[in-house]
């Protein structure tokens, strides 16, 4: 089970997301959720990828089976989507989950997930543009009491999940939560949190802080595919000292955690899996 005694900010208290895997039907999807709430974790997540099953529509089906967990999505690539049209589709998720829905955004980092849809591929700018319009459009709508359908939650928690000064400038602005996407030293974690802070001036009180670790490795040698996948410049040796790899023992990863959680003040923790089982 997932001990979450850690010491903080009370008033914000430490949560775990589970990011599941593709799996081969909205069957094994729900029966991994269930395993995840066993466990302790609070929220379960779904990526968005070509090939995987669609982001929404399973997050319903596993909170009607788990009635205790919050779902969303790490993350909802929002340039693949017209705004308008997610908005509604997200509201309705909302709805359907009783108000347990968050919505998770980025600006999209894989060229096939864009050119398998049949899409263009746009600039790292104007992906991070698009991002904007579709934050601004779900704060107008999301938060308007004449938006129909209807979300329960008005609005949902919106958390926005990237690295760069434009992304997390936008985070700044718009965010319930900022996942700080760093893949090097965690003293890049200090370095865009007091960025952020800069940014979102007194608004800062009220953003939460999470992050995700990329690759899980207990007690074994780290697989390093996944980290690959995201920097495939990168050795080996410079993949093993990322802070994205949680590994070690579970009681070195429990210190890990708890070390970010008193060093930075995250208090939403993400964990992804690379194949369900």
């Amino acid at each position: 089970m997932i001990d979450k005694t850690m010491t903080g900010d009370a008033a914000r208290p430490v949560r775990f997301g589970l990011n599941l895997p593709f799996a081969n039907s909205i069957a094994q999807i729900v029966d991994n959720a269930r395993r995840a709430a066993d466990v302790g974790f609070d929220v379960v997540l779904l990526g968005d990828h070509l090939g995987h099953q669609a982001p929404l529509a399973p997050l319903v089906a596993i909170a009607d089976a788990v009635p205790s967990f919050r779902v969303g999505n790490l993350v909802l690539n929002a340039p693949l989507y017209a705004p308008a049209l997610l908005v509604r589709d997200l509201a309705t998720v909302d709805a359907a989950t009783g108000g347990r829905f968050e919505i998770g955004l980025g600006s999209g980092y894989v060229e096939s997930d864009f050119v398998g849809f049949g899409l263009p591929f746009p600039s790292a700018n104007r992906r991070v543009e698009l991002l904007g319009e579709h934050l601004r459009t779900m704060r107008t709508f999301l938060s308007s009491p004449d938006y129909a359908p209807a979300a329960t939650q008005a609005p949902p928690p919106i958390l926005v999940a990237g690295i760069g000064d434009k992304m997390m400038s936008l985070a700044a602005e718009h965010a319930d939560i900022i996942a700080i996407a760093a893949q090097g030293h965690k003293d890049q974690i200090g370095e865009r949190i007091e960025y952020v802070k800069t940014l979102a001036g007194s608004r800062f009180e009220r953003i939460g802080l999470a992050f995700s670790f990329f690759q899980v490795s207990f007690d074994r040698t780290p697989d390093l595919t996944l980290l690959r996948g995201t920097s495939p410049t990168s050795t080996d040796e410079e993949l093993l000292q990322s802070v994205t790899l949680l590994r070690g023992s579970i009681s070195q990863a429990a210190e890990r955690i708890v070390g970010l959680r008193e060093e930075f003040g995250i208090s939403y923790f993400t964990l992804r899996v690379a194949r369900s089982g």
